[in-house]
């Protein structure tokens, strides 16, 4: 019975990761790039003060009200357990443009002599499934970026996502997709679809060089399996190609 038992807990286990092929493509979703250059980034989480410069502690008085605005508007349009599976990243303050950014000026940290504005950015954790996004909020705390999460109370299984092998293979099934191979998998949101989507690209082929390459891209609905875009990337890439050997 004791074996049995910890067959059935390997199994479920296993079952709760994508195991097909290119399953192991999948790769970190969305950005935590900044929003602006002009910005100072405060982190929440200082494990060496030498590493980095901006402790949050530093704009407490400004960055709790405006991390409980975030929360607040985050679990409006989601929900208690989507805002849980988040974890803060960190937050940048940004300045205008004429403001010189010099983080050991003090003065810089009195937020209310400023007309800046906060890029808050987060984390989504999904079993083994990592998504980052930005939002950014003025000094009101108002959100005025674009939406990087679906509405819930639009879409109820917004955060039920379908397995990653299904979206394999619908892509792989599309007929423009014969002979080609995955590059990565990795989830984005479409704001047009209110909805999470596996993004699965194409695995370019390119010769020593630079040349020109157009890349297929395949957004399948993380919800429903269905395939809501499918459009190319294009551009202009580099490769060197060192001979190895005599």
């Amino acid at each position: 019975m004791q074996r049995i038992l910890i067959f059935l807990f390997l199994t479920m286990s296993t079952s709760s990761f994508s195991q097909c092929a290119d399953s192991s493509k999948l790769d970190f979703g969305g950005t935590l790039a900044s929003k602006s250059r002009n910005h100072i980034p405060f982190h929440l989480h200082i494990t060496d003060t030498i590493q980095y410069c901006c402790d949050i502690r530093k704009i407490s008085k400004h960055s709790d009200w405006i991390l409980s605005k975030a929360k607040e508007f985050i679990i409006t349009r989601s929900n208690n357990s989507f805002y849980e599976n988040l974890k803060i990243n960190q937050v940048d303050v940004n300045y205008p443009d004429s403001v010189e950014i010099l983080y050991q000026n003090q003065w810089l940290y009195n937020l209310s002599k400023f007309n800046i504005s906060y890029w808050i950015t987060y984390t989504y954790y999904n079993k083994n499934i990592k998504y980052g996004f930005g939002l950014e909020f003025d000094k009101n705390g108002k959100m005025i970026s674009e939406n990087k999460f679906p509405d819930f109370s639009k879409n109820k299984r917004a955060d039920i996502l379908t397995d990653i092998c299904t979206a394999l293979s619908v892509v792989k099934t599309d007929e423009r997709f014969s002979k080609k191979e995955i590059d990565v998998v990795e989830l984005e949101y479409l704001d047009d679809v209110n909805s999470f989507c596996w993004l699965v690209s194409e695995k370019l082929k390119l010769k020593c060089g630079t040349s020109q390459y157009s890349q297929d891209i395949y957004f399948i609905n993380a919800n429903t399996n269905k395939l809501e875009v499918f459009t190319k990337r294009n551009g202009v890439m580099t490769v060197d190609c060192v001979k190895i050997g005599r």
